[in-house]
């Protein structure tokens, strides 16, 4: 019997590929064609089942017709995945961990987040998003790239279907951080306020003063996704996103979940604070 285990490495891959097959319009049968297998193992690649080699990576890549950082990427975190060995390159204008946690989101059924400093990226205004970037040192193309894929991300809430499933617990001071000044967070906090009129979204907050629970000083994302894929963990970091994939520190990282948003404010009672720190905003 296979191990349950499957490394964060793969599952990015899986989405990836997925990601890309989809995007291409194309069927399952015609990358098995390309690697001349059966759609069961295309199916096996795509759900993390199974691992890819090198050379068949490389011809699903050049199917795919994938940019070079991409392509760069994916063969650098697949060597990972098999010799579990640190790589660090980076490629082209968006950092290659931003768009596989792109894919990662995209696939993905429902989405867990807290932080106590930044709203979600599928949240996030595109001014609020743009001062975080300029704020972070990205401009130029860059920043224009990275703004059209944070569209992307804010696009799973409203033209996917089924939608994202997002539940974001927020800690209260990054609702009163002043990002990108007073019009720009106003802007923002109507956004939020809109979006948790939504059936497939709920917002929560931790009020200041609650004290200290199982998620203080963290910022992380619980992916559950689909087709027999585990669910994954990403934790922020100043130098990108850390994927855990372990089944107990996933298990553990929901439990934790569970516990903050039993602690934090209600769902109408969030809506209550949202609406009265929106209009102290000046």
């Amino acid at each position: 019997m296979s191990s349950p285990h499957r490394s964060a490495a793969r599952i990015q891959i899986a989405t990836t590929l997925r990601r890309m097959r989809e995007d291409a319009g194309l069927p399952r049968e015609r990358p098995a064609e390309v690697l001349n297998c059966t759609t069961t193992k295309i199916g096996n690649i795509e759900t993390a089942s199974s691992g890819i080699r090198q050379a068949e990576l490389e011809k699903l890549l050049e199917l795919y017709d994938a940019e070079e950082a991409v392509r760069d990427d994916l063969l650098g975190l697949n060597s990972e995945a098999h010799r579990r060995r640190p790589r660090s390159k980076l490629g082209g204008a968006i950092a290659p961990w931003l768009r596989r946690i792109f894919n990662v989101e995209a696939t993905a059924l429902e989405a867990l987040y807290y932080s106590f400093e930044l709203v979600p990226a599928a949240l996030q205004t595109e001014r609020y998003t743009r001062a975080i970037m300029i704020g972070g040192g990205v401009v130029g193309e860059a920043l224009e790239k990275n703004l059209e894929l944070r569209g992307r991300r804010r696009a799973l809430l409203t033209d996917r279907e089924p939608p994202l499933r997002l539940w974001a617990v927020l800690a209260e001071p990054l609702l009163r951080a002043n990002i990108g000044g007073p019009e720009v967070m106003r802007e923002q906090l109507g956004h939020i306020l809109e979006m948790s009129e939504l059936a497939h979204v709920d917002v929560q907050v931790m009020p200041q003063g609650a004290g200290a629970h199982a998620l203080t000083g963290t910022t992380l994302t619980l992916f559950r996704l689909p087709d027999k894929l585990p669910s994954l963990v990403s934790v922020d970091t100043p130098f990108g996103d850390d994927f855990v994939d372990r089944p107990e520190h996933v298990e553990r990282t929901s439990r934790w979940f569970d516990h903050t948003r039993a602690k934090a404010l209600g769902v109408e009672e969030s809506r209550e604070l949202l609406t009265r720190i929106e209009k102290d905003t000046r």
